[in-house]
């Protein structure tokens, strides 16, 4: 569990929230880091914003804040909206247009920036923290 202090293993601490990070292949697939940067947080920042963020499994705790980790920095934390499983149009191996299922998370604005700088080191999945600020 990440904490504000580091690292934990405590079980006896509860977590508030879950920090996933944003792949640096997806990224370069957006633009790069200053394009997607740009069209991530106008998203967020719109009434009723949402981004939709590939994650396998579903947070086994009640939590409300997701830290998201980009370039192996702390940079921003929003809310968490839901685990659900999307469809997306898509094309199979033989070309026949369908529609793919993907799980993810909702992260709903509005998006908060860190106030400070904290290096995180990038990882799958995701992992469970305390109020890191």
């Amino acid at each position: 569990m990440i904490t504000e202090d580091g690292y934990s293993k405590d079980p006896n601490i509860i977590p508030e929230g879950i920090a996933v990070t944003f792949g640096k292949d997806m990224i370069n697939e957006q633009g790069g880091l200053k394009t997607f940067l740009a069209g991530f947080t106008w998203d967020m920042q719109q009434e009723g914003g949402y981004w939709m963020h590939k994650m396998k499994n579903r947070p086994q705790y009640d939590i409300a804040i997701v830290y998201i980790i980009i370039a192996n920095r702390l940079a921003y934390k929003c809310f968490y909206g839901d685990h659900h499983k999307f469809n997306t149009p898509g094309y199979s191996a033989d070309g026949v247009q369908k529609l793919i299922d993907w799980p993810g998370i909702i992260l709903a604005g509005p998006l908060t920036k860190c106030p400070f700088k904290r290096t995180l080191k990038g990882f799958q999945g995701f992992r469970y923290t305390t109020k890191l600020f």
